[in-house]
């Protein structure tokens, strides 16, 4: 699930779905009690549990994520959480072909942090890639097909410095600004005060020697960078540190431009629709019957949100063409309060609320009225593309959200129930480890972009109500 060998050609695992998405592998280490498991669970599911339950053995976490890079690419992850107590041997088995790493320390405690160069040098000294060998007989056949390891690079493999239980220090340091502006009102108290803040940045004066260590091990020890977060809090610090990471892989090791969609030629873009929409077929029918069925609803909402952003980028492009935009970056607000301002004499644009969305009504004293041609074809776009297809989101994105939550909560619940018809084939016969592996990862990575599809919906939802208020806005200016 991880980098295959470093080189230009690639390795022997494939470190891509189809072509164009890229499949990579991160383990989170650090001791016990730090959080490594909250921030998986808080990157992947938004969510903070206060229990403390030791992880006893690592837990493999699947997930298709949206990447802020150029083309704002999409890459399917496995996150590797390792127990903080685990034996040693089997660490090389856990970083095996890893494409990054984040050690994870707790702020609240220094010994933690001092401990995140030890931890640091022990993916160092375990992680490999594996490449294949072959060996071909004298007729220049092959011959047999065997594996080599090879360390990485340890000065630009990249291990993340994570600091969490970073709400704890925050609140220190909150309390201690308050005890300074009441002591400080009490000294100067009838005297001109002093202006204080109580919220924003820390300053270097206010930065606790934790916060200081940690920069500080991160420099030394050569780590990718250090960041401050709260598993606790969902303010999206973990989102950010995560995100910045794997942006980072995906930008130098595996050299972007490779997975950039180029060509607009139609065998290109279905090709990229299979790669990235498609949920593949186990060959096991009560799962297949599940994802043909859930396959409908994720490749739906790829072609509202791919739609949506078409016709956005046509309204806009439309009224810089008519010439009644100056800017050649123009917001939505923009070219509606342009659309607005050049309806007419006499006349005027109103919004008004139709379905699930907004309409633009002209209206007029004179009967015979009608806005100039170049204004009745932007009008035209915005009612026949843009806010059909936004209708359609609020219409459709939800229910199929829901549908597809279902859906995928019937799928673990046959993971656990129907296992005996993945371990054999008919007549009672096992199926081959790999062939259950096979299964196993399809299965593993059909349910990560039925979540991600889930995830497409509602921000779909959240951008169409965010377009209606600024709609709203630009008829106040």
């Amino acid at each position: 699930m991880g980098a295959g060998c470093s080189s230009d050609h690639g390795g022997y695992r494939s470190n891509i779905i189809g072509s164009g998405v890229p499949n990579l592998k991160i383990a989170i280490v650090g001791d016990t009690e730090v959080g490594k498991t909250c921030i998986m669970l808080r990157y992947l599911k938004n969510q903070f549990s206060p229990m403390y339950i030791p992880t006893k053995k690592a837990v493999i976490e699947s997930a298709v994520k949206k990447i802020n890079v150029p083309g704002h690419t999409v890459a399917s992850l496995t996150i590797w959480d390792i127990p903080g107590r685990e034996d040693m041997d089997l660490h090389k088995t856990y970083f095996r072909d890893l494409d990054a790493a984040i050690v994870v320390v707790d702020l609240t405690e220094m010994n933690s942090i001092e401990m995140a160069p030890v931890w640091k040098q022990t993916i160092l000294n375990n992680t490999f890639v594996t490449c294949p060998v072959k060996e071909a007989s004298h007729g220049g056949q092959v011959k047999t097909m065997t594996m080599e390891e090879h360390p990485v690079d340890k000065e630009t493999f990249p291990v993340l410095l994570v600091g969490n239980k970073f709400d704890v220090i925050e609140q220190k340091v909150q309390a201690e600004r308050l005890k300074k502006y009441a002591q400080e009102s009490q000294e100067t108290e009838g005297e001109e005060k002093r202006v204080w803040s109580l919220g924003g940045p820390l300053t270097e004066e206010e930065k606790p020697e934790c916060i200081k260590l940690l920069e500080k091990q991160a420099e030394d020890h050569n780590f990718h960078a250090s960041v401050m977060v709260s598993a606790r809090d969902g303010d999206g610090s973990v989102r950010e540190a995560m995100q910045n990471l794997v942006r980072h892989v995906l930008e130098n090791k595996y050299s972007m431009k490779k997975y950039r969609n180029k060509g607009d030629s139609k065998k290109h873009k279905e090709k990229r629709k299979k790669e990235i929409e498609g949920l593949d077929k186990t060959g096991i029918k009560s799962f297949d019957t599940e994802f043909i069925s859930a396959n409908t609803s994720v490749k739906k909402i790829t072609t509202l949100r791919e739609f949506y952003n078409k016709s956005l980028t046509k309204f806009k492009e439309g009224c810089q063409l008519a010439q009644i935009v100056e800017k050649e970056e123009n917001s939505l607000e923009d070219c509606v309060a342009a659309l607005k301002k050049n309806i007419g004499e006499g006349a005027k644009l109103k919004v008004k609320k139709d379905e699930d969305f907004c309409k633009l009504k002209v209206s007029s004293k004179d009967e015979d009225f009608k806005p100039a041609k170049k204004i009745r074809i932007l009008l035209n776009i915005f009612h026949t593309e843009y806010a059909s297809v936004c209708k359609s989101i609020q219409k459709d994105c939800p229910l199929m959200d829901k549908k597809l939550q279902q859906q995928d909560e019937a799928i673990e619940t046959m993971c656990k129930e129907c296992w005996e018809e993945v371990a054999t084939v008919e007549q009672g016969q096992p199926r081959s480890e790999e062939e259950i592996k096979r299964i196993t990862d399809i299965i593993e990575t059909n349910r990560a972009k039925m979540q991600h599809a889930c995830l497409e919906a509602r921000a779909a939802v959240s951008v169409v109500e965010d377009a209606m208020k600024k709609i709203k806005t630009a008829f106040l200016w």
